[in-house]
C-alpha cells in the first residue's frame, strides 16, 4: 500500500519519497516502522503525480484542509518536479489553503542550484529542521551523507536566507534535545530573517 496523502489535525500531508540525505539521530521512522499516528508511510515505490493528485482529491472530497504540507519520512525536494506540479495544482484548486514544505534544508545542495525561486512559485511556506546553531553539532545530529558534510550546514543557512528573500513564510525549527542550545538556534533563525519554533522530541510509541 502506498500512502501518498495522509491527514493530521487540520492539514493534509503529501508523502512523495522515502529518500533522505541524512540519518538524523532523532528520526523515529525506524522505531515506528515508518508509521505516523496510524498512517503507514512506507512507500513500495514513489507515487506518480497523478497518483498523488488522486489521493489529494479523495481526501478533499468531503473535507477542507487549512494547509497542504509536503512531508513524509523522506526529503520531498528529491521529488522537486512532482512537488512543484502538485503545488501549482493545489494553488489553482485550493487558493485559500497554505502550501508548505517541511525540509531538512538541503534541497539546493541536492540539485546543485538555488531551488527557492521554483519553490516560491508553487508554495507559500517552508519549515526548515535546523536544530542547532553549532555546525559541529549539526553534523552529529543530522549525520548527512558524506558528500554533503563539508557544505551542508552553510547550504541550509543559505537556503533559509533565500526562502526569506523570496517572501516564503519561513520557520526554523529545533527539537528539544539534551545539549542543544535553543536560545542560540532562535537567535540564528532571527538573524536570517526567519521565524523560530522549538519542538518536543517525538515519541515512537505515540506515533505508531
Amino acid at each position: 500500500m502506498n500512502t501518498a496523502a495522509y491527514p493530521h489535525a487540520e492539514n493534509l500531508y503529501l508523502n512523495l519519497t522515502a529518500l533522505c540525505p541524512a540519518e538524523c539521530v532523532f528520526c523515529v521512522k525506524h522505531a515506528t516502522g515508518r508509521r505516523y499516528r496510524g498512517a503507514d508511510l512506507t512507500l513500495q515505490r514513489e507515487p506518480g503525480i497523478e497518483e498523488a493528485w488522486s489521493a489529494v482529491l479523495d481526501r478533499t472530497a468531503h473535507r477542507q484542509f487549512q494547509e497542504f504540507v509536503f512531508c513524509g519520512y523522506g526529503e520531498s525536494t528529491y521529488r522537486l518536479d512532482a512537488m512543484l506540479e502538485l503545488g501549482r495544482r493545489l494553488k489553482r484548486c485550493y487558493p485559500r489553503s497554505a502550501r508548505r514544505l517541511n525540509t531538512i534544508g538541503l534541497g539546493s545542495l541536492i540539485w546543485e542550484r538555488d531551488i527557492v525561486p521554483e519553490l516560491a512559485a508553487a508554495l507559500t511556506g517552508v519549515s526548515v529542521s535546523l536544530n542547532t546553531a553549532d555546525p559541529a553539532q549539526w553534523l552529529k545530529l543530522h549525520r548527512p551523507r558524506a558528500e554533503m558534510r563539508a557544505k551542508g550546514f552553510e547550504s541550509v543557512l543559505e537556503f533559509i536566507r533565500s526562502c526569506v528573500l523570496a517572501d516564503l513564510d519561513t520557520t526554523v525549527t529545533a527539537i528539544e534535545l539534551p545539549g542543544v542550545d535553543l536560545a542560540s538556534a532562535r537567535r540564528l533563525a532571527q538573524s536570517l530573517g526567519a521565524g523560530f519554533r522549538a519542538r518536543p522530541a517525538l515519541s515512537a510509541l505515540e506515533l505508531r
